[in-house]
């Protein structure tokens, strides 16, 4: 967000200078009522570190600790201790860049001010001290639609900045990351009443000992980051193996990564799965460690087995990363992403709409990568050049709607295609006769020999009953 696009500055403006306004009317006020100033004092820096209870639930859902407090201020002090204690975050933020300090802070104010208002207007009553009859169950609806208010504020709040900045459309956002995050952050809405509560008992030591279930939480949080980052690690090291082979891919499958997001985000794709997808973009040729070396750096035609050998990576890939849990729907890319709509694809020879959507859409970024990058045998086309070919082949190889997607989101995003790679390190000539898998514009071998295609047939078969015997061993029995 440090080159922010006109319409996001001006956004960015507009939201700043909404909570300087209510920080004025705020700081104005504090005077007039001391009791507020004890609350600031005590909450202020416990907002501040509450930095580090940060806790991410999924990728796209970040549970942050400031919500209880920020909460709890209101209740007990309204409106004007929530925005002040809203803005001390500034503190820790200093290493951001300034435009992402300046709205992560405009936005609890404008979190605080909303909530305390909507407290106040639905006739709430600070809680610094409990009433003689106790906590009175008239005060939770106005608890309840503050707390509202408060996640309402800050969804319109990122909705804004997301759409003007990243370009990705208000549906997509709220359906991925608003309504994702909605319950969760209610339920930290409370926690923010029972700080409120346990202060009106004990003070402000009291209050924080709600944080301590945050630790806990956030332990345990991260200790399922940590677990995935391993698997990141270990998908990457696989990768880097694949394109050690095969010099002149390097770098493709992050390309095929990043291609494939971009049609996910124009066709509205929820976030996990388009997560889902960047990982299977990223491991959509991982198949080919199993893939004589040989093969994969012939500058000539390929031969009839050698062909059938290349037909069998995406099994290989799929088997290879099946034990990885948090793949699930990736598993189909990376099985089908050579499969063509008019059912002449591998390795299973699917058409249409039989063929899995993660497999469509990685098919024509694969394609689209592999027409914009330097080959053994020729140089890297242009993006138009690419995206003409792309649109002949639609309806038979590649997904009509797929295809369009991928132009739409390259008219938003520019694309770069790669420069071409070091001869000397590469040791091969442009213009050598070979073939390409991925790029819909080489030639396709000659129909395989009967009995070179039987033996692939029971070679396959062999590796099938093979792999059925170990996944009954794993369940434990048959079923």
């Amino acid at each position: 967000m440090q080159q922010l696009r006109p319409a996001a500055l001006a956004y960015l403006a507009v939201v700043t200078a909404g909570a300087l306004a209510a920080l004025t009317a705020a700081t104005v006020q504090l005077p007039a009522h001391p009791e507020h100033v004890h609350v600031l004092l005590v909450l202020s820096p416990i907002f501040v570190l509450a930095i580090y209870l940060k806790s991410s639930m999924t990728a796209q859902v970040s549970l942050s600790a400031h919500v209880p407090i920020l909460i709890a201020a209101y209740l007990i002090g309204g409106w004007s201790v929530a925005c002040l204690v809203g803005v001390s975050a500034t503190v820790l933020d200093r290493r951001k860049p300034i435009s992402r300090v300046l709205f992560n802070n405009a936005q609890w104010v404008l979190m605080g001010l909303a909530g305390g208002l909507i407290f106040d207007t639905m006739g709430g009553e600070e809680m610094q001290t409990l009433p003689p009859n106790g906590f009175s169950p008239e005060l939770l609806p106005p608890i309840v639609l503050s707390i509202a208010a408060v996640i309402a504020v800050n969804a319109g709040l990122m909705l804004g900045i997301l759409a003007l900045q990243e370009q990705i459309k208000p549906s997509a956002i709220w359906r991925n990351m608003v309504v994702a995050s909605v319950g969760p952050y209610f339920a930290y809405g409370l926690l923010g009443l029972l700080m409120a509560v346990l202060w009106s008992i004990g003070g402000g030591f009291a209050a924080a000992l709600v944080l301590l279930p945050l630790l806990v939480a956030r332990r345990a949080f991260n200790q399922y980051a940590e677990q995935r980052e391993a698997y990141e690690s270990t998908i990457r090291a696989l990768v880097q193996a694949v394109e050690t082979k095969d010099h002149y891919t390097r770098g493709h499958s992050e390309r095929v990564s990043r291609a494939s997001v971009l049609i996910a985000r124009v066709i509205d794709m929820r976030e996990d799965r388009a997560e889902a997808l960047r990982y299977a973009g990223i491991l959509h040729d991982v198949g080919k460690l199993g893939v004589p070396t040989r093969v994969l750096q012939k500058t000539g035609p390929l031969s009839d087995m050698e062909f059938a050998a290349i037909k069998r990576h995406p099994r290989n890939g799929t088997e290879m990363v099946r034990g990885i849990a948090f793949l699930e729907e990736a598993y189909n890319g990376i099985m089908h992403h050579h499969e063509r709509l008019d059912g002449r694809g591998y390795p299973l020879g699917l058409s249409g709409n039989d063929i899995p959507e993660f497999a469509r859409i990685i098919a024509v970024a694969d394609a689209f990568d592999s027409m914009t990058s330097t080959r053994s045998y020729r140089g890297a086309r242009d993006v138009s050049e690419a995206l003409t070919e792309l649109e002949k082949c639609a309806g038979t190889q590649f997904d009509h709607s797929m295809v369009q997607a991928l132009i739409a989101a390259l008219q938003r995003e520019p694309w770069t295609t790669v420069a071409p790679a070091d001869r000397r390190q590469l040791d091969i000539e442009i213009g050598s006769p070979t073939f390409d898998h991925d790029d819909p514009t080489a030639n396709l071998p000659t129909a395989p020999d009967p009995q070179v295609a039987a033996e692939a047939a029971a070679s396959e078969a062999l590796n099938d009953r093979m792999l059925h015997r170990r996944d009954v061993l794993r369940r434990g029995g048959w079923s």
